[in-house]
């Protein structure tokens, strides 16, 4: 258990992390304004068959929630990086 442990909260973990929330997040916020203004270009794939008038905010919806808890990831990984700087392990 205690390897596990120190493989997650490895510098290299923790930077990876950290650097995937932040994409993850540079892409879910803009694509959530997308849904939320309507907008006609995001193409059909992504709605469900009963094509209600709400899909478009329920998207947008889902896509600020996803990037609020990747921003909560992100704070954890920060937090890792810190705690190995601390240790000299960075």
């Amino acid at each position: 258990m205690a390897a596990v442990f120190d493989c997650l909260t490895s510098p290299f973990c923790s930077i990876c992390c950290g650097g995937l929330s932040v994409f993850a997040i540079c892409i879910l916020i803009p694509l959530g304004s997308l849904f939320q203004k309507d907008y006609r270009f995001l193409g059909e794939d992504w709605m469900t068959e009963a094509r209600g008038e709400g899909e478009h905010l329920i998207a947008a919806r889902n896509c600020f929630i996803t990037a609020a808890l990747y921003g909560g990831f992100l704070g954890l990984s920060v937090m890792c990086c810190m705690n190995n700087k601390r240790r000299g392990r960075m």
